[in-house]
């Protein structure tokens, strides 16, 4: 008996319903981890712990390997506020925003879960944030005349008088344009200029009758700032206005 052929159409294949696969995480690169790691304070390395490494003697580290512990806490911290960041805006919590504010708001969550209310120096934001130079000194700009008082301003304060009252001058100098001698400190960011710049501006407006001159970056290769004398003797015996600035700047 002869096979009957079947007249039902052979299947095609439309790839209308393939399966997509999510892409794979990207890698950080080193670069980027590096300049995240760069940016926190050594004061806070004790608090870096990560779920790779929860339970870390920082005192006991050698230097490559306190730079695993770190890189390890900066690139666990930047997937949680990834998925933080998406969470706000799946759920519309976080409206649309310009590109600009966009930069600026995270700026703010790095300088608070990871850099520890540090506001690191315009070349280490021009790579972060793929800018030029003069893009992320901007970009600091706004993000301090924002968030100054409330955000950087409270904790910059009490580091100052953190450097100031257990850290020794390296030596003394005078003012280059006025009769002034002050104290020169190494700090770790030329942003505590700033810093000390308001508290001088704050002592001012407490204690009229103090002269006091304006700190200023003393050498910019190193980070070595210029204090004058008076007002880190303000800052050394003055307890009472300590407290009274502590009260005024609490910390966020």
């Amino acid at each position: 008996m002869a096979k009957i052929k079947s007249i039902l159409p052979i299947p095609i294949d439309y790839e209308a319903f393939a399966p997509v696969a999510i892409p794979k995480d990207l890698l950080y690169m080193p670069n980027v981890l590096q300049t995240f790691v760069h940016s926190i304070p050594p004061e806070c390395y004790g608090f870096c712990a990560s779920r790779k490494q929860p339970t870390v003697d920082v005192a006991t580290l050698s230097p490559t390997d306190r730079q695993i512990y770190l890189r390890d806490y900066v690139e666990e911290r930047l997937g949680d506020l990834a998925d933080y960041e998406y969470r706000l805006f799946i759920n519309g919590q976080q409206p649309f925003v310009t590109p600009r504010e966009l930069q600026i708001w995270r700026l703010r969550i790095y300088v608070q879960y990871i850099w520890y209310w540090n506001v690191p120096d315009d070349e280490d934001l021009a790579l972060i944030f793929n800018l030029t130079k003069r893009r992320a000194a901007n970009l600091a700009g706004d993000f301090v005349a924002r968030f100054r008082k409330t955000v950087v301003y409270p904790v910059a304060l009490r580091r100052l008088y953190a450097l100031i009252n257990t850290t020794d001058p390296e030596k003394k100098d005078k003012h280059p344009k006025v009769p002034a001698t002050g104290n020169i400190y190494r700090i770790p960011s030329s942003r505590y200029v700033n810093a000390a710049q308001y508290l001088v501006d704050d002592i001012r407006s407490q204690l009229p009758a103090l002269r006091m001159t304006s700190p200023y970056l003393w050498d910019r290769e190193q980070y070595r700032m210029w204090i004058d004398e008076v007002t880190v003797d303000v800052m050394k015996t003055n307890e009472r206005l300590r407290l009274r600035f502590y009260a005024m700047y609490k910390i966020p």
